[in-house]
């Protein structure tokens, strides 16, 4: 799709925030293990204007353009304002564009634009640049006590050893703060730790500690010739007792991959990620909103369910079911584990795990969701192994289900072959008819 480029000058002060997503679970004495959400960044530029009448006109006219169309137009970076001269596809982070209007129609406003950035990182190896003396510094136990006060009141201490925090300021110039913003963009925000001396010239005690950001988010404060203001937090972690376990917690993370498998082109979803496409068993999964809760079973049915959420904001899932009928219903799913190496953002081979498969069903659609519950093939067994018995009846317990494998209009079945034969099952007969009915024995 063309889209169309934006071209109108803003100011030379505004804001620029790199922001990542990680999930933190804390361990047994203050250990960590950080999972990224996110491979790449998002990035919110809030640019700010100052217009007379006919610049702010076309300021306005662009924004109808582009929000009356896809909602995406390109944003180059200037490198004249610190920027990296990047071309990103972006979209405006609100559907309004509010103006504070002056005298003789002059206006002033901001818009933020939002992208992910998937720019080459220059790598960078340690935080060593220089921030300022004064900074807040903290330290923190964690300590477990009983919830409602009384006499006893017992109190336990969770952490071995105190964690202590920094909070940095940094004012740079546009080289500097771009190695300081590459940095935070190798370690993910929150998610990789790394060694950190506090010099004993800028208030500390010469000592190196093991550290990672306390945020995933850094927001800079660009002026005039790309010089920046920055505030970062650091937070001490305990390391991994292994030194091999946390290389590999930081270097291979798990991905999810959901396929549903059609005639005519298939659904491909990379859970949640920033990735525009990730390439597993020669199919491109692509970086969508994917959301599934806990595996459930239907006493009425005794199936197993896993309920599944997929974006219909596209109009994707709808376009499927308007051009080629619900192809969806029924359908084989496959929700499988991976394992994605971050230095080269491919798999690892032959490592997976499928975490869950069965059949489409309860397909429901609106406008920003597409619902379905993926059922296991087994549906109507109550154990996953079936109970055998020698006997002159068939042996299926439900009329019309997967063993059955009886399609037609009848209704209900007696479990005898005789009426297999009657509609044309016999193929499909799970009985022994030649069987004795009743055997009697006389001692």
């Amino acid at each position: 799709m063309d889209y169309p480029t934006f071209d109108i000058p803003y100011k030379e002060a505004y804001t620029s925030v790199i922001e990542f997503k990680t999930t933190i679970n804390e361990k047994m004495k203050g250990r960590e293990q950080r999972y990224p959400v996110w491979t790449y960044p998002k990035r919110t530029f809030t640019l700010k204007f100052d217009k007379n009448k006919t610049g702010r006109q076309k300021l306005e006219d662009f924004f109808i353009e582009v929000m009356g169309r896809s909602g995406k137009f390109y944003f180059v970076w200037e490198t004249s304002k610190g920027g990296n001269g990047k071309k990103y596809l972006c979209n405006f982070d609100a559907d309004s564009f509010e103006q504070s209007l002056k005298d003789f129609g002059f206006s002033e406003c901001e818009l933020d634009i939002v992208t992910i950035d998937d720019s080459q990182i220059e790598q960078v190896e340690q935080l060593d640049f220089y921030y300022n003396a004064e900074c807040n510094f903290t330290i923190e136990f964690y300590t477990i006590v009983d919830k409602i006060f009384t006499a006893r009141n017992e109190r336990k201490s969770w952490w071995d050893s105190p964690k202590r925090s920094w909070t940095l300021t940094f004012e740079k110039n546009a080289k500097v703060r771009k190695q300081l913003e590459n940095f935070f963009i190798a370690k993910r925000g929150k998610f990789r730790s790394f060694k950190w001396v506090w010099k004993k010239e800028l208030g500390g005690d010469g000592k190196t500690y093991n550290v990672r950001f306390d945020t995933d988010s850094l927001k800079s404060q660009i002026d005039t010739f790309g010089f920046g203001k920055l505030e970062l937090k650091i937070k001490e972690v305990f390391p991994n007792e292994n030194p091999m376990s946390e290389v590999e917690k930081d270097e291979i993370i798990p991905r999810k991959l959901l396929k549903i498998e059609l005639k005519g082109g298939s659904i491909y979803i990379l859970d949640n990620e920033t990735l525009e496409t990730l390439r597993y068993n020669g199919e491109d999964y692509i970086g969508a909103p994917l959301s599934f809760g806990e595996i459930t079973k239907d006493d009425s049915t005794s199936v197993s369910k896993l309920n599944l959420q997929l974006s219909n904001v596209g109009l994707a899932i709808s376009g499927i079911i308007g051009q080629r009928g619900d192809v969806i219903t029924n359908a084989p799913a496959i929700l499988t584990l991976v394992f994605l190496d971050l230095n080269t953002n491919t798999l690892i081979p032959d490592i997976k795990q499928v975490l869950y498969a069965g059949r489409c069903n309860n397909l429901k659609l609106d406008y920003e969701n597409a619902t379905m519950d993926i059922e296991t093939t087994l549906g109507g067994y109550e154990i996953m192994a079936p109970a055998m018995k020698y006997r002159t009846t068939c042996q299926v317990r439900r009329f019309k289900d997967c063993r059955c494998g009886y399609t037609g209009e009848e209704t209900s079945c007696d479990r005898t072959f005789e009426r297999c034969k009657e509609l044309d099952n016999h193929a499909n007969f799970r009985g022994f008819p030649q069987m004795y009915n009743e055997l009697v024995i006389k001692v």
